[in-house]
């Protein structure tokens, strides 16, 4: 007893209660300031709205305290068995200073009022990828990135805050140096980003309308140096990737022994019965010899076959770079080379761009950015055909031995002999599957877009950002004459093409009032923006054979034009004129929400003809000439 209570008396003695009050170099209070014991996880306090904090520590003679706040430097201070302990935070200049793309302007992270994520070039380039969408996972709070699957060119989606709708897309805004973008970040070359800023509540995203309304993702791309000299740069790198972890599947004896079992059960008559065990016989032999047969049979795992290829992926840049203190500007090019895990499946892209901009006058500034990207994914992917026709479900569910009647490494090669002439199977040979089904897409990308700032009067300064963009999308599909498509229907291919634009014009006049404290911008703009999409599809089918050949079928699609039937011809276009008036006021500390106001008109039309119908002569000789 004596000991325990020696033990406890000790312990008391040590600890201690300490209290105190934080301020800011201005001497005002920081609330919600954060104060926790260094190296001691899950103990701490935050202090009040008078900046106070109360916080009981183990070890008053060796505890050192860690005060922080965001946009301050953290400060630690040893305890040393003092009571009260008021601590002054300093500001973190170069966080407060940072400027953010906001809205059509860009302000410092100390007066923004909204929430805004971001990331910069250096953070970026840590992970190397194709779509810089993937580098984001992880790294800015309440945005998630989701990718459908792991195919080359599968699409990448954001979510900022999570999904808002059920039935509309929940895609945030791309701005690209103050233009739209529609295909998200996938044409930009990763290292061409300088920053990435994210808008993430209403109050941020207000500026822009309904567009809005899912976040906005404002992408600040690089301009190049100012050092007066040109530099030119060379990056590389290779990699390679292959399926760590592959799914558990049927051995080739518990194969036999379930399909032995499937054909049993199925079977509703003694006929039926001695027939199925008949058939199961002849391609596996007799159930005794199962094991012998099967048991130490290696068989096929179509995941190694069609999945387990080392992939390589491959990525060139060359970049020149240069500038003075009033021009810069920045010029590159990339090539990157991505195979797909998946047999038949691959992904390339070419991105060139340029971006300059120069100082005229002391009055009078201007910018330009021009890019071009080509795209082509190769591949059907493991994830099309819908549940029945569905090639990861092949994968996984097709018969591992040939049985019998040979060597399992003959299913490798050919049809698979219990198919082939069944024209109602929906199973095929998944190695085979993506040999004859083809998918090829190919998108070409072009923008330009520029635009001038002039100061007028003092404190009034105009703006002027003008862009187009223009899209050509291909998409080539074709089914061999042993894909299960075609032996189910025909040989057979279609040939789609989509093309898009969009030209868009700004004019913002912005006003800003500083004085004593006094801080006051003022923004009044006008938006226009016209957009236009063409969709053209042909398909033919009833081809003799297979012996023609890819390339013979765009032959076809050219000089055999009867054979052709137009399954969906599209054109739309939208018009949108807005109007945005805005206003930021900043007193002292005191930073109060802005306001807002937007009004917007929108017009759509366009005509559809989705229904399938075949051409007249003048009509063909017309399209062929188009």
């Amino acid at each position: 007893m004596f000991v325990l209570t020696f033990v406890s008396m000790s312990a008391y003695a040590q600890s201690q209660t300490v209290t105190g009050t934080v301020i800011d170099s201005e001497g005002y209070e920081v609330i919600g300031g954060s104060v926790t014991i260094k190296g001691i996880a899950g103990v701490g306090t935050v202090t009040d709205i008078h900046g106070n904090y109360t916080l009981k520590v183990r070890d008053a003679s060796k505890d050192v305290l860690v005060f922080s706040y965001v946009g301050m430097n953290s400060q630690e201070v040893k305890v040393n068995k003092k009571s009260v302990i008021n601590v002054t935070l300093q500001a973190n200049s170069v966080m407060l200073d940072e400027v953010v793309a906001i809205g059509y302007a860009t302000v410092k992270r100390k007066d923004l009022t909204g929430s805004v994520a971001s990331v910069n070039s250096k953070e970026l380039s840590k992970v190397p990828t194709s779509d810089i969408t993937q580098a984001l996972a992880g790294r800015m709070a309440g945005v998630q990135v989701m990718q459908s699957e792991g195919a080359p060119g599968a699409s990448i989606s954001i979510r900022v805050r999570g999904g808002i709708s059920i039935t509309q897309s929940n895609e945030p805004l791309y701005i690209i140096d103050g233009f739209p973008s529609e295909d998200g970040m996938s044409t930009l070359d990763p290292a061409e980003i300088e920053t990435i800023d994210i808008l993430k509540d209403a109050s941020a995203t207000a500026i822009y309308g309904a567009r809005g309304a899912n976040g906005v993702v404002v992408i600040t791309t690089k301009r190049g140096g100012k050092a007066g000299k040109t530099i030119v740069t060379f990056d590389s790198y290779v990699g390679f990737k292959k399926i760590a972890k592959k799914l558990d599947v049927l051995s080739t004896y518990e194969f036999a022994m379930l399909d032995y079992e499937r054909r049993v059960y199925d079977a509703t008559t003694p006929e039926d019965w001695n027939k199925d065990v008949e058939n199961f016989e002849k391609l596996y032999g007799k159930y005794s010899d199962l094991e012998a047969n099967y048991a130490n049979r290696k068989g096929l795992n179509w995941q190694d076959e069609t999945l387990g290829r080392t992939a390589l992926t491959q990525n060139y840049r060359v970049g020149v770079s240069g500038g003075t203190d009033k021009l810069n500007y920045n010029l590159a090019y990339s090539y990157y080379d991505e195979d797909g895990a998946m047999v038949y499946s691959g992904n390339k892209k070419h991105n060139i761009a340029f971006n300059m901009n120069h100082k005229l006058s002391d009055r009078l500034s201007i910018n330009a950015r021009i890019s071009y990207d080509q795209i082509k994914i190769l591949g059907m992917g493991t994830s099309d055909g819908g549940d029945r026709f569905n090639k990861m479900q092949h994968i996984l569910q097709y018969r591992p031995t040939i049985g019998i009647n040979g060597t399992d490494d003959l299913l490798l090669g050919d049809e698979d002999p219990i198919f082939l002439d069944d024209s109602g199977n929906v199973m095929q040979n998944p190695l085979l599957s993506a040999a004859e089904e083809i998918n090829d897409r190919e998108y070409r990308t072009f923008q330009a877009n520029g635009g001038f700032t002039l100061k007028l009067l003092k404190g009034f300064s105009f703006r002027n950002t003008t862009g187009m963009r223009y899209q050509t999308r291909r998409n080539d599909v074709f089914y061999g004459d042993k894909s299960i498509t075609a032996k189910r229907s025909s040989i057979n291919g279609s040939i789609q093409n989509l093309e898009n634009g969009s030209f868009q014009t700004s004019n913002v006049l912005n006003y800003n009032w500083a004085k004593k404290g006094h801080d006051v911008t003022a923004m009044i703009g006008q938006e226009y923006v016209n957009r236009w999409s063409r969709n053209f599809k042909a398909a033919a089918a009833n081809f003799p054979n297979d012996d023609i050949g890819w390339v013979i079928f765009h032959w076809v699609f050219r000089r055999l034009f009867h054979r052709l039937r137009i399954t969906m011809i599209n054109y739309s276009r939208s018009l949108a004129v807005s109007t945005t008036v805005s206003k930021i006021n900043t007193y002292s500390r005191l930073r109060f929400v802005p306001t807002v106001l937007r009004s917007s008109v929108r017009t759509t039309n366009g005509g559809t003809s989705p229904h399938s119908r075949r051409l007249g002569d003048w009509q063909k000789k017309t399209l062929l000439k188009t």
